[in-house]
């Protein structure tokens, strides 16, 4: 396997939790932290490095952002983070502006380069990025609604007591008020769920918990880092070793011409292929109504 290389531009409570779970996940690499706040990610550095002899991640360092440019894998997660009782729509324009400028030092980017959009609106953002940069689209996506879609599986495995593993489920559209579960294609072992004594109630409520399960973290302790870093340390291994999982994130859908989520299948080209899920009348009315919400979120 070649050496690989991973950038990560924000230092802040995503970011530096991101690399640890890089480290954590025995993902051989040199993971390279980019911040304004050089004596911040400085601190995180010398942290970091105390858990490099417990793992396989072979350096970590600080970088200038014109050198994470040449990345094999840039994940972008620096930005202004949610308030409790705030919308992500609310950090658009300051995260805009943040993003703007860190894809305009970053260049010239490596063409071959996959880069992950997490700063929230995720999929604004990652859209905002594909038009700033001439990169190909299916190396560019946003982190989008794999965590809502672990979520959704965690809850449902303690309601029917099986591994959340063999859940196939997932959470659509964007990461935000209008995601929805697409129910009609959830599947154990190829049954269908409602085939395992789920009330309607039962998956109102599991639907609710898990949109507004973010929330609630940031209501109780201002922020929330672990389950997102977990999630994008995941996306890095199944790029490097190109593993071609099927995994929700927020990426380019032509008939919308927007970003959000839909299954892809992915690998070390980023962005295979995108999958058509045989959605039910009601979940493809869910979905135009989450890529309306997005777009007058861009209108406006």
């Amino acid at each position: 396997m070649k050496h690989t290389k991973i950038s990560i531009i924000g230092a802040g409570a995503v970011g530096s939790t991101i690399a640890y779970a890089l480290i954590l996940k025995n993902i051989a690499a040199e993971i390279c932290l980019v911040d304004v706040n050089e004596i911040k990610r400085c601190g995180e550095i010398l942290d970091l490095s105390d858990a490099l002899s417990f793992g396989a991640t072979a350096l970590i360092h600080g970088e200038t952002a014109k050198n994470a440019g040449k990345s094999d894998i840039i994940i972008i997660a620096a930005g202004k983070r949610q308030e409790p009782g705030q919308d992500r729509i609310a950090l658009l324009d300051a995260n805009k502006k943040i993003i703007k400028s860190i894809l305009q030092e970053i260049q010239p980017i490596n063409k071959e380069s996959i880069i992950i959009m997490v700063t929230n609106p995720v999929d604004i953002l990652t859209l905002y990025a594909q038009e700033l940069v001439n990169h190909p689209r299916s190396q560019l996506f946003g982190s989008g609604t794999f965590l809502d879609t672990q979520r959704l599986r965690g809850l449902l495995s303690q309601k029917i007591h099986i591994a959340e593993q063999s859940i196939h489920a997932y959470i659509l559209g964007e990461h935000g008020d209008t995601q929805f579960p697409a129910w009609s294609c959830a599947r154990i072992a190829g049954i269908p769920l409602q085939d395992f004594s789920l009330t309607e109630n039962d998956l109102e409520r599991i639907a609710r918990e898990t949109r507004d399960k973010a929330s609630e973290i940031i209501k109780c302790k201002g922020a929330t880092f672990y389950g997102i870093a977990t999630c994008v340390a995941a996306l890095c291994r199944t790029i490097i070793f190109d593993q071609k999982r099927v995994t929700p994130v927020s990426c380019y859908l032509e008939q919308y011409d927007l970003c959000m989520s839909v299954p892809v299948v992915l690998g070390k080209n980023g962005v295979d292929s995108i999958l058509q899920l045989p959605l039910n009348k009601r979940e493809k009315e869910q979905l135009n109504q989450s890529a309306e919400a997005i777009r007058k979120y861009i209108a406006s």
